[in-house]
């Protein structure tokens, strides 16, 4: 992938970013109630994170010394994070976690570009993983963006449409889960809460369209590495001990 020019953000702070809108929509499901509106906007705000692992998933793909060593992080950090992830939503989510989502998204990017493919082969192979991501957070949506991002490469006129469509998909599934009851100013609460929902993936588009400009941290890069990895586990498991120790789990 080409780099796009530069525009202020770096990957790791764009990252960071995308840790503070999860860490607020994982708040949300820990503690508020949900279908309210404040529960709804701190969600909403945190489907800013999912677009931004898949696109920077595909960067990755491209950059990374070694594919091997890539998948077997994401393994290795799913497995970690699975306990944390049951406790944190109290075994009302998923079956797996969000990097279970990533893992199997990355690996349908190396059935795509590998060999067999590209001799009519290897479609089995991504209709399973597929299959397989029915059972983790984001479902198919994760792999389904990766491989738009991964279509769209860094073609600005491209990226806009792949960010807008992701944009409209989020809405549409919320818009599938809501009651059409009476909201703000009239307007129905299930508009309002389609409306949050999409806050998240078009800021998502908005930063990495004109914010990004293609290059890592200067400073620290392991160590943000690491962080970005183990964030995930760490988070969930804080955010349990808190909602044991209030009573509220």
């Amino acid at each position: 992938m080409q780099e796009i020019k530069s525009r202020g953000l770096t990957r790791d702070a764009i990252k960071m970013i995308a840790m503070l809108t999860m860490l607020f929509n994982h708040f949300s499901h820990v503690f508020l109630t949900a279908g309210t509106y404040p529960a709804e906007f701190l969600k909403g705000i945190g489907y800013f994170t999912a677009p931004v692992m898949c696109y920077f998933l595909v960067e990755g793909f491209y950059k990374t010394s070694s594919k091997r060593a890539y998948a077997k992080r994401l393994f290795v950090f799913a497995l970690v994070s699975q306990v944390p992830y049951f406790l944190a939503f109290n075994r009302e989510a998923a079956v797996l976690n969000m990097m279970f989502s990533l893992l199997f998204s990355f690996l349908i990017l190396c059935v795509f570009h590998g060999e067999a493919f590209r001799r009519g082969k290897g479609q089995l192979q991504i209709a399973g993983l597929f299959f397989l991501s029915v059972f983790s957070d984001w479902s198919a949506l994760a792999p389904a963006f990766t491989l738009l991002f991964d279509r769209a490469g860094q073609e600005r006129k491209k990226l806009q449409k792949t960010f807008l469509f992701v944009t409209a998909v989020v809405g549409i599934n919320e818009a599938a889960s809501v009651a059409q009851t009476e909201g703000v100013l009239g307007v129905p609460e299930g508009a309002v809460r389609v409306l949050f929902s999409m806050t998240g993936p078009a800021l998502a588009g908005l930063c990495i369209l004109y914010g990004y400009n293609g290059e890592r941290a200067k400073k620290g890069r392991q160590v943000l590495k690491w962080f970005f990895y183990g964030f995930y586990p760490l988070h969930l498991l804080l955010l349990w001990l808190a909602a044991r120790a209030m009573g509220t789990m």
